[in-house]
């Protein structure tokens, strides 16, 4: 579970050299974009992949996480496939199986880009870098302070949930005591995740904090690459807008 850390700030490529709140508004865009993108032609398809590819490249992740959001992506989105029987059928999406299967493979195609383009763009910011895009964003501190936590917290809960996972694979909870074991799991969670919500209240309450207090970022003075990024990105966006207004009409 100490990948769930590691992955944040995993990837080296030319996102790292913009400034975090850059990286995180040309992330937005560029996933709005794959998703206002309509999924009618071969050219249409072929545009989104192309931006999520460049996206992926930018952020550069390890092999390793590569790999991962490759068999995440398989196990999440393949299934969709399986219904194509079920598919309705759309004018521009032919017609018999070969339309049902084209509408079941626009769903995964979305996904999986959409899957690629999250995790380029979390593997382009450290938890650090996450608070300082999100103070220098025109939100409220109290927002950007909550989000932070949101996310600290939630990868702590998912590292507490693996310790209590080990220690029962390391006693041996198998076969009928297994069972048991799974119906008493939540409560024992539950425990210990009450007991670190309150030592974490506690320490906050002790150092002061509060979202009345929340730091304020610094202005950015935005360098020719955030400049570059952010106009690359809203210009993708309206390419997607542009495409997907012109399809009702």
């Amino acid at each position: 579970m100490k990948d769930l850390f590691t992955f944040l700030g995993c990837g080296n490529g030319l996102l790292k050299t913009v400034h975090p709140q850059t990286r995180i508004v040309a992330g937005v865009l560029i996933g709005s974009a794959c998703l206002l993108v309509p999924l009618q032609s071969k050219g249409q398809a072929n545009f989104m992949i192309i931006i999520a590819i460049c996206w992926v490249l930018f952020a550069a992740m390890p092999g390793k996480m590569l790999s991962r959001c490759a068999i995440a992506s398989i196990i999440l989105f393949f299934p969709f496939l399986l219904l194509s029987p079920w598919m309705t059928v759309d004018s521009y999406s032919g017609s018999g199986a070969a339309g049902c299967f084209t509408q079941a493979g626009g769903i995964a195609l979305r996904s999986t880009c959409m899957l690629f383009i999250g995790a380029s763009t979390i593997a382009s910011l450290t938890l650090h870098d996450v608070h300082r895009g999100l103070v220098c964003l025109p939100i409220p501190r109290s927002i950007a302070a909550l989000i932070v936590q949101i996310i600290n917290q939630t990868m702590l809960l998912a590292e507490e949930t693996a310790r209590i996972i080990d220690v029962l694979r390391l006693r041996g909870t198998s076969g009928v005591r297994g069972i048991r074991v799974l119906f008493a799991f939540p409560v024992v969670w539950m425990v210990r995740m009450l007991f670190r919500a309150e030592r974490i209240a506690a320490a906050i309450a002790v150092r002061g904090y509060g979202f009345k207090g929340a730091a304020k970022g610094d202005r950015v003075k935005l360098t020719i690459a955030d400049m570059s990024m952010l106009f690359a990105a809203s210009l993708i966006f309206v390419i997607s807008l542009t495409i997907r207004v012109k399809s009702f009409l």
